[in-house]
């Protein structure tokens, strides 16, 4: 969804609201792609303070489909949007940040509100995603996943360093 500023930013000190809608379904992140199952209604509040500054706020949950990261099983799961921006504008256009650059949620004389939606996902986004607290993965040796049933495998890893002293012990068990 993309909002024009043309009209409000020609009245200072003004509001103005819009119904949001979300038209992003897809994105990828660390190199795992998810779904936007679901974004909570919300509406969209552009504020001029004064002639110069630009006042973006909306707040809304999305639901999100991806694979959790131990048993690769499809998890969903939420993530709040809290957006918060304030821009310079100048004649009717956004000025950009002298730090930061040009912002990514600006299009000329347009705020995308996507862009502030998978700005803000991935801000918020969690460092694990797991079906369940207690995940016990996949077998490293069969791949089965282990949520599902005990597959058996010997997964125990020995550090390769202390691989001498397995075969010096080794060397002394009794043969029957």
């Amino acid at each position: 969804m993309k909002i024009s500023i043309k009209d409000i930013t020609s009245l200072p000190d003004q509001n103005k609201k819009f119904a949001g809608t979300c038209d992003i379904h897809d994105f990828s992140y660390l190199g795992s792609d998810f779904s936007i199952n679901h974004v909570e209604p919300f509406e969209v509040v552009l504020s001029m303070i004064g002639t110069g500054k630009l006042h973006i706020v909306f707040n809304t949950n999305t639901s999100i489909v991806g694979a959790c990261d131990r048993c690769l099983t499809e998890v969903t799961f939420e993530v709040p949007i809290n957006v918060d921006e304030t821009v310079e504008v100048s004649e009717g256009q956004v000025v950009a940040d002298d730090d930061l650059g040009p912002y990514s949620f600006v299009d000329g004389e347009e705020i995308d509100v996507d862009e502030l939606i998978l700005n803000e996902i991935l801000v918020n986004f969690p460092a694990k995603i797991l079906c369940q607290d207690d995940c016990k993965g996949i077998c490293p040796v069969c791949g089965k996943n282990r949520n599902l049933n005990d597959c058996g495998c010997d997964d125990t890893v020995l550090d390769p360093r202390m691989a001498q002293f397995l075969d010096v012990f080794n060397s002394f068990k009794e043969v029957k």
